[in-house]
């Protein structure tokens, strides 16, 4: 898989310009550049293999693009720790928007719910496949379209989530969860979070493209 998203992005890369809807590496140089955290000198590093972690007992806070995005695909891989919990937020506003559900789903008290297990559009709908899913301590792939309206979670190259925003399921659900802003929730251009949750996780090969 590693090497496959290696060549895309080397192809994407060819002229040394960005084209509408290429493929683009945020964490390319190895470095957090295109990021932003509260407190850079105790919180995310990139590690020597690529990744960005956040390591044990650091409070280093939430890890945001500069960039903001709206109509997207976002592919990476994602490895938690024993017990951890973590996420991907996009369309962001302050926190009260989708997340892509980064979870130890055996450890964490969260994984008896499907709608807080991995890859599941948080409190909203849970995924519809768990053979997919990889435990704590092993590198998952997944991916997030948000594209209009709808907006699809995937892991492991199994689609899990499929929903439109403000379908009648989609209000349905929205309903029966903890959020309250129905007019602004999945329908920002807003900055990518990864959360700092209290527990160690990692991310690697994030790679961006507009729709």
């Amino acid at each position: 898989m590693m090497k496959k998203w290696i060549v895309v992005l080397a192809l994407s890369l060819a002229g040394g310009v960005w084209a509408e809807g290429a493929w683009k590496d945020l964490l390319e140089g190895g470095n957090l550049d295109q990021w932003w955290q509260k407190n850079p000198s105790a919180g995310w590093v990139m590690e020597a293999d690529g990744s960005v972690h956040l390591p044990a007992g650091v409070k280093g806070g939430s890890l945001s693009t500069r960039e903001s995005f709206q109509d997207f695909e976002l592919r990476f891989e994602w490895k938690i720790s024993e017990g951890g919990n973590s996420g991907v937020y996009y369309r962001a506003a302050k926190g009260k928007s989708p997340e892509y559900q980064i979870l130890d789903d055996e450890k964490h008290v969260r994984g008896q719910w499907p709608v807080s297990r991995a890859a599941a559009l948080y409190d909203l709908f849970g995924r519809s496949d768990d053979s997919c899913y990889k435990p704590a301590g092993e590198w998952n792939t997944g991916k997030i379209v948000a594209e209009g309206k709808r907006l699809q979670h995937w892991l492991n190259g199994v689609k899990v989530v499929d929903v439109e925003v403000d379908s009648p399921e989609w209000n349905e659900a929205f309903a029966k969860s903890k959020f309250k802003n129905p007019e602004t929730y999945g329908k920002m251009n807003g900055k990518i979070w990864f959360q700092d949750h209290g527990g160690e996780v990692w991310y690697r090969n994030v790679l961006i493209r507009s729709r």
